[in-house]
């Protein structure tokens, strides 16, 4: 099978640091680069093996047979070059967030759908190991989850349009993977002029529930996640850290297995099968812990090149890519935070 031929549109750090490397861990070749910066455009192509470099993406659309283009830019970049894309039947993935807005995003997979391709979103944390550990247990039947908490805090701003869309985006479709569709929010917005904090819950169409913790006070990205439910029959819940470490926490013996007569009769006892851990090992260089499989970039790749070529809907395709876009929608039209209903489109 020859390896599809990919068209990138953005030269920025983002895409050149990130998501052109994991192109080499995809059935794909890199076929032509775009930027409005020539430099930039020719760079990329040398570095990761492009065949051209363009400064005009109609042009590059039009020159070469793609079976594949990726857009990575602002929001406005990916709606605008993402439809012409589209217009011309061909995949497309384009970073989160897939517009500027709501609507935007509507019209980008209403384009998709028009012309018989796929639009994908790339929500790469899905992809992570650890998020994805998750996900096989799920769908192996191993693990049902009842709610999650989830909290997501980057570089300090007051932003909200630019924290939602630019950052919390990701944990907001993260709860949406593991809970389903939302049926109602509830907001509560702190705001100090410099630092902005938002406590989110999430009612999903499923009856379980989420709640988000999202920031705008740096200095660093932090990300914590818990997700409550039963594994293997026993109570028990998932812990992930930094996006690379993962507990799996299960009902024991806690210390004390049986109630004593007195104080002085309590022997206490543990089970090491209690908790489970799991990290990379850093140790000795590992294909398979590094950062892009790590991050989910490598993943959020594949999954867009096997859509393809398995002629599928990628997982984060076209309905995924607008569920969180429907929750941030809310949130923005009532930035003095409440309780309202989230329309499922």
């Amino acid at each position: 099978m020859d390896d599809l031929r990919i068209g990138f549109v953005g030269c920025g750090t983002h895409a050149t640091n990130n998501l052109y490397p994991m192109l080499k861990y995809a059935r794909c070749r890199l076929q032509a680069v775009c930027d409005l910066d020539r430099e930039l455009a020719e760079r990329n192509a040398r570095i990761f093996g492009g065949q051209a470099a363009y400064t005009d993406a109609a042009v590059m659309l039009d020159a070469e047979s793609l079976d594949g283009v990726i857009v990575v830019g602002p929001p406005e970049l990916h709606a605008t070059v993402g439809t012409m894309v589209l217009e011309r039947g061909i995949p497309l993935l384009v970073e989160k967030p897939p517009a500027g807005t709501l609507a935007d995003a509507e019209a980008l997979v209403r384009t998709a759908r028009e012309h018989g391709t796929t639009v994908m979103v790339g929500f790469m944390k899905r992809f992570a190991l650890t998020y994805g550990k998750i996900h096989a247990e799920m769908r192996a039947g191993r693990f049902a989850p009842s709610c999650g908490f989830f909290r997501y805090t980057h570089w300090a701003g007051n932003s909200l349009p630019g924290m939602l869309l630019g950052m919390s985006i990701h944990p907001i479709d993260l709860a949406i993977s593991y809970f389903g569709d939302v049926a109602e929010v509830t907001a509560v917005p702190y705001d100090t002029g410099s630092v902005l904090s938002l406590a989110v819950i999430l009612k999903h169409t499923s009856g379980k529930w989420s709640e988000l913790m999202l920031g705008c006070h740096g200095p660093r990205i932090q990300e914590h996640v818990e997700l409550s439910g039963v594994i293997d029959g026993k109570h028990g819940y998932y812990v992930v850290d930094d996006i690379i470490h993962l507990e799996e926490h299960t009902a024991g013996l806690g210390g004390v297995d049986v109630i004593a007569p007195s104080l002085a009769e309590i022997r206490p006892e543990f089970d090491l099968q209690d908790i489970r851990t799991w990290r990379p090992d850093y140790g000795i260089p590992n294909m398979g812990q590094n950062t892009p499989f790590l991050a989910g970039y490598a993943g959020e790749i594949r999954e867009f090149v096997d859509a393809i070529l398995e002629h599928r809907e990628p997982w984060t395709g076209a309905d995924e890519a607008l569920k969180a876009m429907r929750v941030i929608d809310v949130l923005l039209q009532h930035p003095a935070g409440g309780t309202f209903a989230v329309t499922s489109g």
